[in-house]
């Protein structure tokens, strides 16, 4: 593009930017899709102004070269020349606007990068402790299978302890008896003797 500073002119060349984001697809998903479309979409939408705007300068630097060949009408040259600078430094600024954007966008891209990438460390980290929880809660679930069958010892234990206790009273009941039957007969005894 042709610009004019004190009458001299230089070439300003803008080469589009292409921004490679098909490694978001290939990290950890926290974002969702329709945020990395509208990301992509952004980038592309600011590449197609900065074609556009290329292409308008490069239509204007046509202009400005036509202008100039026309000596006869220098003074009318010169004025629409005036005209078509400011055009150009108005798009130089919309420019510059569109690559602070894109610039900003790239930054954001690199912020999403490092996020993604710090997302993929902590899902490592969540299955490393789920890992650890499976691995305890079966280790529980051991412990809990131990437990109750302890439980059903202890309760055999018991039954066996009541069932002792119904033998040992029985047992003195009957000792009482026989002791009874003892004094009966001794006491029979006494009475034949005597």
């Amino acid at each position: 593009m042709y610009i004019r500073y004190k009458k001299r002119p230089f070439f300003l060349f803008l080469a589009g930017k292409s921004y490679n984001l098909n490694v978001l697809s290939s990290l950890p998903v926290m974002l969702s899709t329709e945020q990395i479309q509208q990301l992509i979409t952004e980038n592309e939408r600011l590449q197609v102004q900065l074609n556009d705007l290329n292409y308008i300068l490069a239509e204007k630097e046509q202009e400005i070269a036509e202008l100039k060949k026309n000596n006869s009408q220098d003074a009318e040259l010169r004025s629409m020349l005036d005209m078509q600078l400011d055009e150009l430094h108005l798009m130089q600024n919309r420019i510059g606007k569109q690559q602070q954007q894109a610039a900003g966008a790239e930054e954001r891209e690199f912020e999403l990068q490092q996020e993604l990438t710090q997302a993929a460390k902590l899902q490592q980290q969540y299955s490393e402790l789920f890992q650890q929880y499976t691995y305890i809660t079966t280790q529980l679930d051991d412990v809990q299978q131990e437990l109750i069958k302890l439980k059903k010892r202890n309760n055999m234990l018991q039954q066996i302890a009541v069932k002792i206790g119904e033998v040992e009273s029985s047992l003195d009941n009957l000792t009482q008896e026989r002791d009874e039957l003892i004094n009966k007969v001794a006491t029979l005894e006494k009475l034949q003797d005597s």
